[in-house]
């Protein structure tokens, strides 16, 4: 990822150089690929110190949420759009997913352990709670594709929930711990069927048929609420 890095055409801004591709043909610079990216730098700068072709994987963790920051994909209101306008490197609306809100979480976690500043947790805080107002405003976290999100988008919400433990980990927030524990009151009263499948809508009803993806995606929210 590093080859690329600051080389796509949305690399520049008023914070910095960063960014990588969204795919091999170049067609889309979008949040997901670049906050996975930020991730793995800040992991690895804990994790593996040094550096990578001569630049501290810290230093890279810094430059690429800084130009994460620039590009607007974090709006006013501190969620995430899907990415940018390939014509004007500006958000472009984008559908708000839950995993967009969730990976970044990660890494603020991570570039907050290596570096003691306390107001990367903060921004991550702002991130997960307007996350939570936004796609969970009754409670029970959702996504704009229910019940037919495909097999990635059923991974979502699972995203966002492991995230978030993390950052609860970090910094609890009893407001956290009750949302993990709604949730997953919800998904098994109103999720699961009599084989005990867990499928994609943790509002209920019960969309069949389950899979790997929609059970291990909301494992992912009993396992955090049994951890809290």
């Amino acid at each position: 990822m590093y080859s690329v890095f600051g080389k796509t055409n949305c690399s520049r801004n008023n914070a910095g150089v960063g960014g990588i591709w969204w795919d091999k043909n170049h067609t889309y610079v979008n949040a997901i690929a670049n906050e996975l990216f930020f991730s793995t730098a800040a992991s690895l700068a804990n994790r593996a110190g040094g550096s990578y072709s001569g630049v501290s994987y810290l230093d890279i963790a810094k430059k690429q949420l800084a130009w994460f920051k620039g590009t607007g994909m974090i709006q006013n209101n501190s969620t995430i759009n899907d990415g940018l306008d390939q014509q004007t490197c500006r958000n472009n609306g984008g559908t708000i997913w839950t995993y967009n809100q969730g990976v970044i979480l990660g890494g603020l976690v991570e570039l907050s352990r290596e570096t003691s500043d306390k107001s990367y947790i903060d921004t991550a805080h702002s991130i997960a709670n307007a996350a939570i107002a936004t796609l969970a405003p009754s409670g029970i976290l959702k996504d704009s594709c229910e019940p037919n999100c495909g097999p990635d988008g059923s991974q979502f919400k699972g995203i966002f929930i492991r995230n978030l433990l993390i950052l609860h980990k970090a910094s609890p927030r009893d407001s956290y711990k009750d949302f993990f524990k709604r949730n997953a009151i919800s998904i098994w009263d109103h999720d699961r069927n009599k084989r005990n499948e867990l499928s994609i809508s943790w509002g209920g009803p019960f969309v069949s048929p389950a899979n790997a993806s929609t059970q291990s995606s909301a494992m992912d929210c009993l396992v955090a609420a049994v951890a809290t």
